[in-house]
């Protein structure tokens, strides 16, 4: 009837062994649906960015436009400036 001190760490040493891999699987399986989960909520933040990427070119373009135009402007009023300088140093130098 006795057990034998080796026999009886044998026991446990099994028994914790399949405790062990009991909560393994069972970490695994949590793990999978967290993984699962994280997986939804990147596929949709993808997806919005994806959405606010068009947006982003409309603004960019927007910008370039009015970035030229304000170019344009700014060239057009240093030639006025020059040119009416210009102007006013021959009208000096022929007197």
């Amino acid at each position: 009837m006795l057990i034998d001190v080796k026999e009886l760490f044998i026991v446990i040493l099994f028994i914790s062994l399949i405790i062990l891999i009991i909560t393994t699987t069972i970490a695994m399986v949590n793990l999978i649906k967290t993984l699962k989960k994280v997986n939804k909520i990147v596929d949709d933040v993808d997806y919005k960015v994806n959405k606010l990427n068009g947006l982003f070119d409309i603004i960019d373009n927007t910008t370039d436009v009015i970035n030229t135009f304000s170019d344009r402007i700014a060239t057009g009023i240093s030639n006025g400036i020059t040119w009416l300088l210009n102007r006013k140093r021959k009208g000096d130098n022929d007197e």
